[in-house]
C-alpha cells in the first residue's frame, strides 16, 4: 500500500491532495501522530478515512499534470518544443522516444491504478462492515472506478498493448515486474473498460453531490470539480469501441446534468454552450479594436476564473488545482512561461490554422488564437491557457493554478463526432455551429385551426402538434438526439433555447458545405434557416476534429482525436500527415522521416518499459 493518508477535517485542499507519496510530507499538513503507521488496517476505518485516500489519489493524479499534456499534445501537431526544450521533450515531438525517457514511464500510471485497486478493494470491506453507507460506498467506487479507466485508457493510447490488472500488489518493487505479464491489446483493453464501468452503481455526472463530504470549498476553492467526469471518461471509450449511439448517450447525461436545477442560471447557462457566458466580441471596423480580451470576462476568462465562480463552472467538468507550497506546484509554469524554461510553445501550424480563418465580421483570423496564446516582447509565442489562473506574477515562487482537464466544448465536439457517425449529421451540424434554433427552427405550429405564438423547435419536419406545449418528434425524450431548445418567453423556453453553438459562441461562420441548403428566416433575430442537410460523414468529421483543435488546443485532446479518427478510418495518413506539416512549417529536418515512421501504426506507441 502506498498511500499514507490518515484523516482530514479543515485543512487546505492543496494539502491534502499534496499528501500523495511520502508520509513525512503529509505528517505536517495532517498532523499525524508519530505512531502513524503505513498500516491499511489503520486506513480504512471510517469515512473520513475514505475520504482522505479518496483526496489522496486525486493528489496523485495532479502529478500527471505535465506528461498528459506533453504526451497528447506535442506527439500532436498544435504544440512545439522550443530552443529551450530538453532532449526528452524533443524525443516526443520527433517521435524517437527512447527508453530512459521519462515521459514515457508508464509506471506513473501504474502506481496510481494500484492504489485505486487497493481503494477499491478496501471500500467493499468498508460497506460490508457497516463502515460506509450503501450511498457513500457507491459514490467513492464509483469514482476511482472510472478514474482507473482514465488511467488504463492513456496507458492504451500511448503505449497500445499494456497489462490490465485489477487486483492489488503489495509494494511498489512489483511494479517493475509487470514487463513480465501478459498484455491486453489496446481494442480488448477498450471491451473490458468499458465492461468495467458501464453499469458502475453512481452514474451521476458529478461524482459526489453537493452535501457529500467530499465537497467543500477551503482556501478560497471547491472540491466539487476535482473528481472525474465519468460521463465524459465513457463517452470517449464508447467513441473508440465505434459504438456511436451509446457515446452520444453518455455525453448527453453530461451536457444535460443540470436539465432538472431550478435555479435558472445554472439550468440554462451549465454545460449549454449559450450566449450568456465566455462570448468573443470584437468590432467589425477594425481588427481585434473591441476583442474581450479578460482574465475576468469573454472566452479567456474561463481558464483564470476561480472554480468558485459560476462563469467557471458553467465550463469545466473535471479540473484539479495547484498550491505554491505543495509539490507537485503548477507544471505548466516551467513549461510554457517565459518566466519559466519556456519549452514548449504553440505551433506554427495551429497558428497558421487560426491565421487562415475568417471570422464572421469579415476579420482574417480567428478570434480564440489571441486568446489561447500571446507574443512575447521579442515575438516568441506563448501559450497561455495554463497559466492565466496562475496569478499575476509567473516562476518558482508563484507555482499555483489548475490543471483544467475536461470542459463543455470539449463534450459538445464529441457528441457532434457521435452523432455524426451515428446518422444524426443534421444535430452534429447544428452544435458545433451556431446552435439548434438557426438550424431547426420550422416555424410557427398551429393547433386547433389557431396559430400558436412563439419560436417551436423540431429535430425532424415531419411533426404534428397535439397540445400546448408539447415538442412530439421522432426521438422520445429519453433519447440522447432529443433537444429542447423552444424560446417563448410567455409560453415556453426549453432548457437549450440560449445554445449557439461552439462557433457561433466564438463568432466565427457557419461551414458551407455542398450538401446544405438555407431558406429566409422566418423569426426575427434567427437570420436564414436550413432547410436540407445532406453532407457526407466524413467530410463533417474533417470539419469536427479541425474545430476541435480551434478550441480546444493545447488542452489534452489532440493526439487521440488524431489516433482515434485515424484507426476508424483505416488511414494512418490522417494523423501522420498532420505531424509531418507541423514539423515541416518548424523546418524541422526530420519531418519526412517522422512521417514515413507514422505510417505505420505499430510505430504510435512509446516503448513499454517500467523504471
Amino acid at each position: 500500500m502506498f498511500i499514507t493518508y490518515r484523516k482530514y477535517s479543515k485543512y487546505s485542499l492543496w494539502a491534502i491532495l499534496a499528501c500523495s507519496l511520502s508520509f513525512t510530507s503529509c505528517k505536517k499538513a495532517l498532523d499525524f501522530s508519530p505512531e502513524d503507521k503505513l498500516d491499511s488496517s489503520k486506513m480504512y476505518n471510517t469515512l473520513a478515512d475514505a475520504d482522505a485516500v479518496v483526496l489522496g489519489i486525486y493528489g496523485q493524479v495532479a502529478g500527471l499534470g505535465e506528461r498528459y499534456i506533453v504526451l497528447n499534445e506535442l506527439r500532436a501537431d498544435l504544440i512545439d518544443v522550443t530552443q529551450n526544450a530538453n532532449p526528452y521533450l524533443q524525443q516526443v515531438s520527433n517521435h524517437e522516444v527512447a527508453e530512459d525517457n521519462p515521459y514515457a514511464d508508464p509506471s506513473a500510471f501504474y502506481k496510481i491504478i494500484f492504489n485505486c485497486n487497493d481503494a477499491l478493494k478496501n471500500f467493499k470491506v468498508m460497506e460490508r462492515q457497516g463502515k460506509l453507507s450503501n450511498t457513500e460506498f457507491n459514490q467513492r467506487y464509483s469514482d476511482l472506478a472510472m478514474l482507473r479507466a482514465w488511467l488504463y485508457l492513456q496507458l492504451g493510447i500511448h503505449f497500445g498493448d499494456v497489462p490490465y490488472i485489477k487486483n492489488t500488489i503489495e509494494s511498489v518493487d512489483e511494479i517493475k515486474s509487470l514487463e513480465n505479464y501478459p498484455k491486453t491489446t489496446f481494442d480488448h483493453l477498450v471491451d473490458s473498460l468499458i465492461n468495467d464501468t458501464k453499469d458502475l452503481p453512481y452514474q451521476d455526472p458529478y461524482a459526489y453531490p453537493t452535501g457529500s463530504t467530499l465537497v467543500f470549498t477551503t482556501d478560497g476553492a471547491s472540491t466539487q470539480k476535482v473528481f472525474i467526469s465519468k460521463a465524459h471518461v465513457l463517452g470517449e471509450l464508447y467513441l473508440w469501441k465505434g459504438n456511436y449511439y451509446e457515446a452520444a448517450r453518455s455525453y448527453k447525461r453530461l451536457l444535460s446534468a443540470e436539465d432538472n436545477n431550478s435555479n435558472i442560471d445554472y439550468l440554462f447557462n451549465f454545460n449549454r454552450i449559450g450566449w450568456s457566458y465566455f462570448n468573443v466580441s470584437f468590432a467589425r471596423a477594425q481588427e481585434g479594436s473591441s476583442l474581450v480580451n479578460s482574465l475576468t470576462a469573454g472566452w479567456r476568462s474561463m481558464f483564470a476564473l476561480s472554480n468558485t465562480i459560476r462563469e467557471w463552472n458553467s465550463e469545466w467538468n473535471w479540473s484539479i488545482p495547484y498550491h505554491n507550497s505543495f509539490a507537485p506546484g503548477n507544471p505548466f509554469i516551467e513549461l510554457f512561461a517565459k518566466s519559466g524554461k519556456y519549452a514548449l510553445k504553440p505551433s506554427q501550424k495551429v497558428i497558421d490554422l487560426w491565421n487562415s480563418q475568417t471570422n464572421n465580421a469579415g476579420i482574417p483570423w480567428d478570434p480564440r488564437s489571441k486568446l489561447s496564446y500571446e507574443v512575447a516582447a521579442n515575438g516568441d509565442p506563448v501559450i497561455t491557457k495554463f497559466t492565466d489562473n496562475s496569478g499575476d506574477v509567473l516562476g518558482l515562487l508563484n507555482k499555483g493554478g489548475r490543471w483544467n482537464i475536461n470542459r463543455a466544448a470539449g463534450a459538445h465536439l464529441r457528441f457532434a463526432e457521435a452523432a455524426n457517425r451515428d446518422g444524426q449529421g443534421r444535430l452534429a451540424y447544428a452544435l458545433a455551429n451556431w446552435g439548434l434554433i438557426s438550424t431547426f427552427y420550422y416555424g410557427a405550429f398551429t393547433k386547433d385551426g389557431g396559430i400558436i405564438p412563439g419560436n417551436f423547435f423540431e429535430l425532424e419536419s415531419e411533426i404534428t402538434h397535439e397540445g400546448f406545449g408539447t415538442n412530439r418528434t421522432t426521438f422520445a425524450e429519453s433519447s440522447p438526439y432529443y433537444f429542447d431548445a423552444r424560446d417563448n418567453a410567455s409560453i415556453v423556453r426549453g432548457v437549450w433555447y440560449r445554445n449557439s453553438g461552439i462557433r457561433g459562441r466564438a463568432t466565427m461562420p457557419r461551414w458551407q458545405f455542398a450538401g446544405i441548403e438555407y431558406g429566409p428566416g422566418t423569426v426575427s433575430g434567427y437570420g436564414s434557416v436550413m432547410t436540407a442537410f445532406n453532407v457526407p460523414q466524413a467530410d463533417l468529421e474533417d470539419k469536427i476534429i479541425e474545430e476541435s483543435a480551434l478550441e480546444l488546443a493545447f488542452e489534452g485532446e489532440r493526439w487521440s482525436d488524431l489516433m482515434r479518427i485515424a484507426k476508424r478510418r483505416h488511414d494512418p495518413a490522417f494523423l501522420a500527415d498532420k505531424v509531418y506539416e507541423k514539423l515541416l512549417k518548424a523546418n524541422n529536418p526530420k519531418a519526412g522521416a517522422v512521417r514515413s515512421k507514422l505510417m505505420d501504426m505499430n510505430n504510435w506507441y512509446l516503448p513499454f518499459k517500467l523504471r
